[in-house]
């Protein structure tokens, strides 16, 4: 008992060796064979892509254009310049069996103008086949212009019975005027006038932003 006692603080000694010594063993046998803890992985949050992109659809206001058009009112789409030369008689009878008469020759130059009223357009649009027709007016006759400045008088016979009056020269301008625009409608240009007045009109619309991919189509 009393070996025991002198050698206690021994054996406690290394009894603490040895649980230490085995708590080392065990613990590097589980480092061993322990799994591996899976590496943090980064989580990604994806926003859902538009499926589709709004769609926007632009029509055509037939008013805007028609009130565009309508402000530029008859427009002269075509000119025909003349210089004419006429010649104008005047006959009378005295004491009912002689026959007298004045004359005289003379040329203008002018122009004949023809146009379009373009407040008279009318328009229709379709938007399924992207169509914009166009319903215009027929060119007409504007006006006949004589620069009066431009007279000339080739010759004048005037009778002393039948003598030529300052009214005589208006009745001629006038039958001159007729004579001028009678020349011009046989030169075509009512339609020339209707071909340009076209193309005025398709330029005007198609330069319209919100007419892009549109056809315009004339009645």
């Amino acid at each position: 008992m009393e070996l025991i006692k002198k050698y206690r603080n021994h054996i406690y000694a290394a009894v603490s060796v040895v649980a230490i010594i085995m708590t080392i063993i065990l613990g590097a046998n589980y480092l061993k064979h322990r799994e591996p803890l899976p590496e943090p992985t980064a989580t990604v949050t994806t926003r859902p892509e538009k499926e589709k992109e709004d769609k926007v659809l632009i029509s055509v206001s037939t008013e805007t254009i028609q009130d565009g058009l309508a402000n530029m009112g008859i427009l002269i789409t075509q000119e025909y310049y003349f210089t004419q030369v006429e010649k104008y008689t005047k006959e009378k009878t005295i004491l009912s069996f002689i026959t007298t008469s004045s004359e005289f020759m003379y040329s203008y130059d002018g122009s004949v103008m023809a146009g379009v009223d373009f407040a008279g357009i009318k328009l229709e649009t379709n938007e399924n086949t992207r169509t914009i027709t166009v319903e215009m007016p027929d060119s007409e006759i504007q006006a006949v212009t004589i620069d009066k400045d431009t007279f000339k008088i080739y010759s004048e016979k005037d009778s002393l019975w039948n003598p030529l009056k300052l009214e005589d020269y208006n009745i001629s301008l006038v039958e001159f005027e007729s004579a001028a625009r009678q020349k011009a409608l046989d030169s075509g240009i009512l339609a020339r006038s209707d071909e340009q007045a076209e193309n005025i009109v398709r330029e005007f619309i198609i330069s319209l932003p919100n007419t892009a991919g549109y056809t315009v189509e004339f009645k």
